[in-house]
Parts: C-alpha cells; structure tokens; sequence
C-alpha cells in the first residue's frame, strides 16, 4: 500500500536518503528484530559503525575493560531506577522489610532475594517497567476520557481492581477478560493491559483520579 506523504515530508525524506551517515547511524538504532530480513546489513550497521570501533580500540588500548564499561552502563540504569523508584508508591515494599528488619536498619544491607519475597520483587520490576513506558510513552488521552467511541465506564471506573487482579496473577487478555466478567461483570477491554503497562496503577494516574472522582 503507498503511503502518501506531503511535500515536506517527502523533502526530508530525500534529504534522509541522500545524508547516508546519517541514515546509516539511524538504522544503526534501530531495534534488531526491526532487520532481521537483512542480517549482513545489520551486522555490518554495529560493527563497522564509527562509535563501536572506537570502543573495540578502547579495549584493545586497555583504556578500559568491558567489565568496567558494563558496570558504568548499570551504575547509570541504577539512577534511572532510583530516580523511578522514589516517585512510585512502595509502601508494599516498605512493609515487607519493615516487618523483617524492625527497628534495626543495618539489617537490611544483608537482606537476601528470599527474604524479601520474590512477590514483591516481581512488583516492584513490573512497577518500575511501567514508569518507564510513562517516560517515554506518547502523550494522548486515555480510553476513560475519550469524546468519541463506545467507552465501557462500568469498566474505567474499577480499573483500580482489574489492575490489582492483574499484578495478583490474573496477567492475560483471556484470564483477566474472566476475572471482570466474574467481578466487575464486564468484559475488559482489549487495550486495557497496553494502558496500564505505559501508565501502571491507575490510582497513581492523576487523570483517572480525576475521573473517578
């Protein structure tokens, strides 16, 4: 199917075409999968692109290890998910180690991954994946608040619940889809898993706050 595009898109377009370093490095960005019909492009994209022959001279020239290279990549993800994690509500996770260490809070630099219940670290990641599909998730009115369509208030308004039975377990369209059926006598929309992995508890969306209010 063509795609028509207006004069000026066209214009950037050619002008895309004609720059090819910068289309390379564009192509370069993107996802893997998004060229897995051109493998030789694709290698060739990474490996012979101006920054990743830097790094491999890098390490050749012992500037640096990969070791020391990965651990500033993850110390720098670390500030990301500290930075997310202080914004989202971790009572959940306050309370369970509260409950384990007490008072005694050099306790908790010697907590292990059981103690702390792979439950709630499960809660915490798929919160944290939330807040960061918020990052970077267009900006655009959520179902609840759309003017035009059919909108299932029953639903929107006890989306708070279903998304509750969604961190319990209840994490597919078809096993969800049962559980409002059951609890909410609804059906749950399809795009309503989609929503809440960009946007997570709704009780935390000022929007559906604002909504149910």
């Amino acid at each position: 199917m063509a795609t028509n595009l207006s004069s000026k898109a066209q214009a950037e377009l050619g002008s895309l075409l004609v720059n090819t370093p910068e289309l390379v490095n564009l192509l370069a960005m993107l996802p893997k999968e998004n060229l897995n019909d051109y493998p030789l492009l694709q290698k060739e994209l990474s490996s012979k692109h101006p920054n990743t022959k830097k790094y491999n001279k890098a390490l050749k020239d012992k500037l640096f290890t990969k070791e020391e290279f990965r651990d500033r990549v993850f110390a720098r993800l670390d500030m990301f998910a500290y930075e997310m994690a202080v914004a989202m509500n971790t009572d959940y996770l306050i309370e369970r180690v509260s409950l384990i260490v007490g008072d005694d809070i050099s306790k908790i630099d010697e907590l292990d991954i059981n103690e702390i219940g792979t439950d709630v670290l499960q809660r915490v990641l798929t919160d944290l994946s939330s807040a960061v599909c918020k990052e970077i998730q267009p900006k655009a009115d959520h179902p609840f608040l759309a003017e035009r369509g059919r909108i299932d208030h029953k639903f929107w308004r006890h989306a708070d619940k279903a998304y509750a039975a969604y961190v319990e377990g209840y994490n597919t369209q078809a096993a969800l889809d049962a559980w409002c059926q059951l609890n909410l006598h609804t059906r749950c929309p399809q795009s309503f898993i989609r929503w809440l992995k960009a946007y997570g508890n709704p009780a935390e969306v000022a929007e559906w706050m604002s909504y149910v209010s």
